[in-house]
């Protein structure tokens, strides 16, 4: 599955998070430590994979959850998130339209009720 992160969704996640920090919103802060644009969120980004995930699988609650962020997404990137199933956890990868890896974690689930 496949999410465009756009600059106004990240600046949206950043008034709700309460996470405005400028690398995630400022093009010249985010210039000063390297990057050629803003980076996303982590938390957000791991969001977006439960999220992705549960709307294919509404019957399902997500009752724990580990993610490693390997590397920076760029803001105004797509990002593809890969889900591998295995009864009770999903194993998640995302991995920037460039072919890096950003993060890597897995899901457990249960059946709703």
């Amino acid at each position: 599955m496949n999410k465009h992160v756009t600059a106004e969704v990240i600046r949206r996640y950043a008034a709700v998070s309460k996470d405005s920090a400028a690398i995630h919103v400022d093009n010249e802060a985010a210039a000063k430590v390297g990057y050629k644009r803003p980076i996303a969120h982590g938390m957000y980004i791991m969001g977006v994979a439960q999220s992705l995930y549960l709307a294919d699988h509404p019957k399902q609650w997500i009752i724990d959850y580990d993610m490693k962020f390997l590397k920076p997404l760029l803001v105004d990137t797509v990002a593809i998130f890969d889900f591998v199933f295995s009864e009770c956890n999903i194993e998640v990868t995302v991995t920037a339209e460039t072919g890096e890896v950003i993060a890597s974690g897995s899901f457990s689930v249960k059946e709703l009720e």
